[in-house]
């Protein structure tokens, strides 16, 4: 390997989320952000843009568009044209923008869940009305679509489709066979989609990213948005893109990033600076990371093996998603248990809508961010495992 994964680095005086906010002594295993180091030949375009000394305004230059178009070609053999693609803050403000551009105050959003907390709640917001199309359990424990809910739920008055592909939590990578009957569904009842494609560069072996933007009749209806945030880790920097073969869609999404002060056509220096060279430059550092988030996935389920709770085994991503509804426990004392393994996690209910008391059962569930060096992760797991062991 050409790249140190199991380097470890100090987040604790540099202001991380995650390390600010654990408990002293606790691993967090919480934010969707990795104990690595960008790719160096990040870090190297960086330190050549600080020394120009020069940080006035910036606008995406030919090559900073080329480089977003190349590495989805590269990446997902997906062509995309210029004027198909905006430049933007990050998925989240994006996701939120491109939802109340294509609805109306008391509109029906159908999401998706269980899902990244924020984009379920940018549902609830500005008087729009989410329904939850909840993913169905399958006999390995897995999750895929529940299509008779959503055509329910299209029935009902559903305007928008707020999807995430991989999942998140799940980390599931859906397929072509299990999107095309949803691409059917939205065309059947007229639904815009609005896809969160964040995960999407971190497929592992033998699984292959399905953009439900690219099917039949499905490009001008999706609005597609993605970041290389955390693909290479650098979510700090707020940048990211969103595809769309409608032009109207566009335009209105530029307008509405406009008025919460995102001008489209001058992302922040240092992010785009950022962006391009990982884009670029930043390949094989990807490809070597993939298979280290993917060896540290197999050895959490190794840890896990035999007890009684259950892990979806990720496809993509470095998010573990647990159900440990057979211990009994309640949301405090599963709290409890990992912060005395020496974790802290997201809790399942982050992953439902707050309107629903019991959280789908969700609060018997837990997250785990393990994009870190196997020197810190291993020993976590196997105190887990202990703790875990105690509560059976």
């Amino acid at each position: 390997m050409k790249y140190n994964f199991d380097q470890i680095i100090n987040r604790h005086n540099c202001g991380a989320c995650k390390w600010m906010e654990a408990p002293a002594g606790a691993l967090p295993m919480t934010i969707a952000d990795m104990e690595f180091n960008s790719p160096p030949e990040v870090l190297e375009a960086l330190h050549r843009r600080v020394d120009s000394c020069n940080y006035g305004y910036t606008v995406m230059t030919d090559e900073d568009y080329q480089a977003v178009i190349d590495f989805v070609q590269y990446r997902h053999n997906l062509t995309i044209k210029r004027e198909h693609l905006l430049a933007t803050p990050g998925v989240l403000y994006t996701m939120r923008c491109a939802m109340y551009m294509l609805t109306a105050p008391g509109d029906k959003v159908v999401v998706t869940a269980p899902l990244h907390t924020p984009s379920i709640k940018s549902a609830g917001m500005q008087d729009r009305i989410p329904l939850i199309n909840w993913l169905r359990r399958t006999a390995d424990g897995n999750y895929t679509f529940d299509y008779e809910d959503l055509e329910a739920q299209f029935r009902a008055g559903g305007k928008v489709l707020m999807m995430c592909a991989p999942n998140n939590p799940t980390g599931r990578v859906w397929t072509q066979a299990e999107l095309i009957p949803v691409a059917e569904l939205v065309k059947k009842y007229d639904v815009k989609v609005v896809t969160d494609e964040i995960h999407r560069d971190l497929i592992y072996k033998g699984y292959q990213h399905c953009s439900i933007a690219a099917l039949p009749g499905m490009a001008e209806r999706t609005i597609t948005v993605f970041s290389p945030s955390k693909t290479f880790n650098f979510g700090g920097m707020h940048i990211g893109s969103a595809v769309s073969e409608n032009s109207d869609y566009l335009q209105k999404l530029r307008s509405k990033l406009y008025e919460i002060g995102h001008d489209c056509g001058r992302p922040p220096l240092f992010s785009l600076t950022a962006q391009t060279a990982a884009y670029k430059y930043g390949r094989q550092w990807l490809e070597e990371l993939i298979n280290y988030l993917e060896n540290n996935a197999d050895m959490m389920l190794h840890y896990l093996e035999g007890l009684p709770v259950k892990a979806c085994r990720p496809e993509s991503s470095f998010l573990l998603w647990v159900d440990c509804s057979e211990l009994k426990l309640n949301t405090r004392e599963l709290y409890n248990m990992l912060l005395t393994a020496g974790i802290t996690a997201d809790p399942g209910h982050y992953y439902d809508t707050a309107d629903i008391a019991n959280y789908h059962g969700l609060q018997h569930h837990f997250r785990l961010a393990f994009g870190m060096p196997r020197q810190l992760l291993e020993p976590a797991m196997e105190k887990l495992r202990k703790e875990i062991l105690k509560r059976a």
